[in-house]
């Protein structure tokens, strides 16, 4: 029997760290799903991968199944596995697995992991999109080599998340998911990197 998302008491949302020039993995996807596998293993919990690739054309395998692969070589059974591959940055994780799952589902504990750098930028893109009634928290993977660099855009990349989003409540999730399909284009590029 397959167990819907509202069966679990807590849902997980793992966000991809990108995809490397060849297409497979970076270390940070690759630690963000080791990590969301580690918390599997001791918990009831449905796990939500989310990302499809950052800029650059579109991948052969996504983020999203790369992690939903490892998450099952790792012993997660697929029935808890739940699949969002069309984001491309934080926001569009946000709104796209909002959209697709979240909104259908009682408000409950949600947990987001991701990078160490990335962890109060995503947890707040998450409490913008899904509003209040969601009790969200965040949960480290690993550091990886490159995570230095990354966070100094932390800042700023949570500002012009916030201006993406101005004007539209949170919790807002059609309107939040509309904009952010309009503004996608203008933020993550198609172009060969």
């Amino acid at each position: 029997m397959t167990r819907e998302l509202a069966d679990h008491p807590e849902v997980i949302v793992v966000l991809g760290g990108g995809l490397g020039d060849d297409g497979t993995p970076t270390p940070s996807t690759i630690a963000r799903a080791e990590a969301a596998a580690d918390l599997a293993q001791t918990r009831d919990v449905a796990i939500i991968v989310s990302g499809s690739h950052g800029n650059g054309p579109p991948p052969a395998k996504t983020e999203a199944a790369y992690m939903a692969d490892r998450l099952r070589e790792r012993g997660v059974a697929p029935e808890r596995i739940f699949i969002e591959d069309q984001s491309r940055d934080t926001l569009s994780n946000a709104a796209f697995v909002a959209e697709r799952y979240l909104q259908h589902v009682a408000p409950g504990r949600l947990v987001v992991v991701t990078s160490p750098f990335h962890l109060a930028r995503s947890v707040e893109t998450f409490r913008l999109v899904l509003g209040p009634a969601w009790r969200i928290e965040g949960y480290a993977s690993a550091a990886s080599r490159n995570d230095d660099a990354h966070a100094a855009n932390e800042a700023l990349y949570l500002a012009r998340t916030r201006a993406r989003l101005e004007g539209i409540a949170a919790g807002d999730v059609a309107r939040i998911a509309r904009r952010v399909r309009e503004t996608l284009p203008a933020n993550v590029s198609d172009e060969p990197v």
